[in-house]
């Protein structure tokens, strides 16, 4: 019997002579908000002929556009520098269904998602998690995520380049998986520090993010300004493949008199401004652990 199938996502620059993400990360401490706007605008996701959820694409979309920006944002890059790092240099994302059974394997409403760097090793790992009843039940999401973490460290093992792992579950966020989570990282005596870092401890020594979703109204979505999560973040509107061959639309003509500022760094007007709008997907992302809005206050 055929394993189920695994899909392919590549990160591509819409344009080598804009802004990028990359440049984000070589000039972090000075790179301005419309820099940052400017670079994940330039993310260009392909997807290869075949199925992908519509909440790994959002969520792939997220990571690399609005999740980038947030950590930039809030200052939390400095506390996940590692994770931050990864995802600019992220190239493509293999998608894996999550199977069960020996003999006869069966694909079960969930994810791994393997953000790859150049070389071809997985920097980080992602358990994308379809809404579905058995996920709110307290013993089956803990066992999952313990699933999850075997499989971390097997990758691990084989090529030592694992940055974070992500669990993305539909709201509400399991508590038990909630409270595991927190007791595996120290629980109540884990200073502020260590908490908004939120590493694993060994033998996995990576960073762990939690991540809740929801479904984006029809009414939001068709709004043109960018709306806002609960964390301040844009909210990702679009998924690659608006045109059902993977990639977005490409825009025929604009005046570069219109975005052209010689106070940005970067030429923001390689960029079309169709690109620089927000894109139209169906999933709303939220950072629940570490907590972002603590960490602002800080």
């Amino acid at each position: 019997m055929s394993l189920p199938e695994t899909h392919t996502i590549e990160i591509k620059v819409r344009n080598h002579a804009a802004y990028t993400l990359n440049n984000v990360v070589a000039t972090a401490r000075s790179c301005s908000p419309q820099d940052l706007k400017i670079a994940a605008a330039n993310v260009d996701l392909v997807l290869e002929p075949g199925s992908i959820p519509g909440e790994v694409t959002d969520f792939v979309n997220f990571v690399v556009t609005d999740l980038f920006k947030l950590l930039h944002r809030s200052g939390l890059y400095n506390r996940q520098r590692a994770f931050w790092e990864a995802i600019a240099r992220a190239v493509k994302v293999t998608v894996h269904p999550v199977t069960q059974g020996f003999f006869k394997k069966e694909a079960l409403p969930m994810f791994d998602v393997h953000f790859e760097d150049a070389s071809g090793g997985t920097t980080l790992l992602a358990l994308v998690v379809q809404n579905h009843a058995q996920w709110s039940e307290p013993r089956y999401a803990t066992a999952y995520f313990k699933e999850l973490l075997h499989r971390a460290q097997q990758l691990d093992k084989k090529r030592p380049v694992l940055k974070a792992i992500m669990v993305v579950a539909p709201k509400p966020f399991s508590e038990e998986l909630f409270k595991h989570v927190d007791k595996i990282l120290g629980g109540p005596n884990l200073d502020p520090v260590s908490r908004y870092e939120s590493v694993l401890l060994s033998p996995l020594t990576v960073h762990i993010d939690l991540f809740e979703y929801g479904i984006l109204s029809d009414d939001s979505r068709q709004t043109a300004g960018p709306a806002e999560d609960l964390n301040g973040a844009d909210v990702v509107r679009g998924a690659a493949g608006e045109n059902g061959d993977g990639q977005m639309p490409k825009p025929k003509s604009y005046d570069p008199e219109e975005i052209d500022d010689p106070n940005i760094i970067g030429d923001e007007v390689l960029l079309h401004p169709d690109d620089m709008k927000a894109r139209p997907g169906h999933f709303l992302f939220r950072l629940i652990q570490p907590d972002i809005e603590k960490a602002r206050k800080k």
